[in-house]
């Protein structure tokens, strides 16, 4: 099952392009870790759909749109994926859907995710599919946070 949290917070929402990962000046410089004498400010790498936010030793993602992180194969994986939750309907499972994902049991169109003006719903199409650990059956409103497994 592949794991992934919902994020829906529309005042703190930013965006980052391509443009601003391949930059290896700036990617140097995010690696260097060392905060410049102490400054407590943030600064924004790219501004676009996505931010990008240097914040000392790390970097902050923000969006205006609710959006899935996911962590790929599992919490030790080095790839963090966001996924945007568009208004209407976003389907997950394999092959042509919004969102592909991998594992045993996970069917062509396993679930899908309902946008309506902000309001997040999974439903799980009668597959398997866990918030927060527990198993659901029924469509069930996802809030910023959650830990979404399917």
């Amino acid at each position: 099952m592949e794991a992934m949290y919902l994020l829906d917070n529309w005042r703190k929402d930013l965006h980052v392009s391509q443009e601003a990962v391949d930059n290896s000046v700036d990617m140097d410089r995010l690696n260097r870790n060392v905060p410049e004498l102490g400054r407590q400010t943030h600064q924004v790498l790219q501004s676009t759909p996505l931010d990008l936010i240097e914040t000392g030793k790390g970097l902050k993602f923000q969006a205006e749109r609710p959006h899935l992180v996911s962590l790929g194969s599992g919490r030790l994986s080095t790839a963090i994926t966001l996924l945007p939750l568009p208004e209407g309907r976003t389907t997950l499972g394999y092959g042509a859907v919004d969102i592909n994902i991998q594992g045993p049991g996970v069917a062509a169109q396993h679930c899908y995710i309902e946008n309506k003006s902000g309001i997040i719903t999974l439903h799980p199409s009668g597959n398997l599919c866990a918030v927060d650990g527990l198993q659901v059956q029924q469509p069930i409103r996802l809030s910023q946070g959650r830990s979404l497994s399917v």
